[in-house]
């Protein structure tokens, strides 16, 4: 998080409060650049007066006069106070939270040209108080381009067993700061946690791709064994400030938590893009992320309607999300059992002929995750074709196939094949560029690949001969615990001699 900012800084503040009218914005800050946000203080009315204050104001905050601003989330939740709660506390090196609604932020925020702050209060009048302290550079030049960006989602239900909680889609370079993360319980099937962890999926379109993925969810706040119960507690890095059980009149109470993660010591960076995911079960989530980038911000969720900000109030998946960019898509065949190899070490009908509405022999033996009446009533008990769009590269198995089932992170010893054609204008030598972990094998028309094993998510290219118009890329992937718990994806690009890339179609 080295910035590039000029070595002499002329300190400044805004000091500003006053009403926020209902339904109504108010620009709270015009600071000229070039200058850097060193600290804010924000301040709302008190929840007594005004329930769940503090997801009833937006804040947004633009930089050189750009349209769309680079921070957009609710009042509380950019200061990581998620759920609606007016206040508990936070004490980090980015987010400092005391009571009553104290709320600090100490990122740094550089900005060429402008900076503009601005509130948004809901259909209930509120009050706020601000001050911004920052650092003007006359006669100085600003070479940073990276911009600060925080962006907030909601989703509620979200889906036991299947996609994971979305984050964050943003474009490079830039590098990921950290971010919160809210859960207010549903699910009683299986614990918050055992839904998985973060997975964050850096640079798939890059000579580099990194997969990183966490285990429990608990986990990734430096907790563990947290599942269940947990004492609040904050820390510089990663903790769990808030965690409550509700008594919502059921056999057991229900938790309420919140978890934040910064990575000042553990950076990181990405060249071209990220995208980043949380396993869930069936809860009601929110989350915050902080990143700088280089370019203009790319929304990925559009903020809803008032009362669908509110804790409790449903807002299914697809309902507010924008279009992510996409890399081509696939065909998915799977589950495949792979004990003792019996899915790699054979070709699999699949593999040789692509036939859409047909189901497959997944191999499963009797003890198989894949048999339990949860993955036979979704039919994952048997092999099939599922479509499925690639994001920056990357593809996920686990998406699509992941067994149903109590556990951290429930997997099984499997495997999965991805089908596409790439179209040659020509005949020609393409590089194919694959990253992976665990053992994967590739068909290119009739020629097979065995590309090995790979014990950590790493990438390899191997040339490949292209015949003029379609071409069939046939991949297959086994899956382990390994050394990523249990990941099971893809990152996957095709370039040609002078540089072009060919999209996968599925086909």
């Amino acid at each position: 998080m080295d910035l590039q900012l000029p070595e002499v800084g002329i300190p400044d503040r805004v000091s500003m409060t006053g009403p926020l009218l209902a339904n109504r914005k108010a620009v709270y800050a015009e600071l000229d650049g070039p200058g850097c946000i060193q600290h804010l203080w924000v301040v709302l009315s008190r929840p007594e007066r005004i329930p769940m204050t503090s997801r009833k104001v937006l804040i947004r905050i633009y930089f050189d006069d750009e349209p769309i601003p680079y921070v957009e989330a609710p009042v509380g939740d950019f200061f990581g106070v998620m759920h609606g709660q007016g206040w508990y506390p936070i004490d980090t090196h980015f987010l400092s939270v005391k009571a009553w609604i104290g709320y600090n932020c100490y990122f740094q925020m550089p900005f060429a040209r402008s900076a503009r702050i601005e509130f948004e209060a809901g259909p209930e009048e509120n009050r706020a108080y601000l001050q911004v302290d920052w650092h003007r550079y006359p006669n100085q030049t600003l070479s940073e381009r990276r911009r600060f960006c925080a962006r907030w989602r909601r989703e509620m239900p979200t889906q036991r067993y299947g996609e994971d909680f979305l984050m964050l889609d943003a474009d490079g370079p830039g590098e990921l700061l950290g971010f919160v993360y809210g859960v207010r319980l549903l699910d009683d099937v299986d614990r918050w946690s055992h839904g998985g962890a973060e997975n964050i999926y850096i640079d798939g379109e890059g000579e580099h791709p990194v997969f990183l993925r966490g285990i429990g969810g608990e986990d990734t706040f430096g907790a563990g064994y947290g599942g269940a119960l947990h004492p609040p507690e904050t820390h510089h890095y990663a903790a769990m400030p808030y965690y409550v059980h509700d008594d919502v009149g059921q056999a057991r109470p229900a938790q309420r938590l919140v978890g934040y993660r910064f990575f000042e010591k553990d950076s990181l960076p990405f060249q071209q893009s990220i995208h980043m995911r949380f396993g869930c079960m069936a809860n009601d989530i929110c989350s915050t992320v902080y990143w700088y980038q280089q370019d203009a911000v790319r929304p990925f969720f559009a903020v809803p309607d008032w009362s669908q900000l509110l804790p409790g109030v449903e807002l299914p998946r697809g309902t507010h999300d924008l279009p992510l960019p996409t890399s081509g898509e696939w065909w998915l065949c799977g589950p495949f059992a792979n004990h003792n190899g019996q899915a790699m070490e054979t070709t699999l009908s699949p593999e040789m002929a692509f036939q859409l509405e047909a189901t497959f022999d997944g191999l499963h033996g009797e003890e198989s995750a894949w048999l339990t009446a949860g993955s036979r009533q979704r039919g994952r008990d048997v092999a099939r074709w599922v479509k499925r769009a690639a994001h920056h590269g990357f593809v996920d198995f686990n998406h699509v196939f992941r067994p149903w089932g109590p556990g951290v992170g429930n997997t099984d010893v499997g495997a999965a094949l991805a089908r596409c054609v790439l179209h040659a204008p020509v005949d020609m030598t393409t590089n194919l560029r694959v990253a992976w972990d665990d053992a994967l094998i590739l068909r290119v028309n009739d020629e097979v690949f065995d590309l090995g094993h790979h014990y950590a998510f790493r990438a390899q290219s191997i040339p490949v001969t292209l015949q003029a118009g379609a071409n069939s890329i046939v991949l297959k992937l086994s899956n382990d615990r390994g050394s990523n718990h249990g990941g099971w994806a893809f990152a996957f690009q095709a370039t040609t001699a002078d540089g072009a890339v060919l999209v996968p179609q599925a086909e």
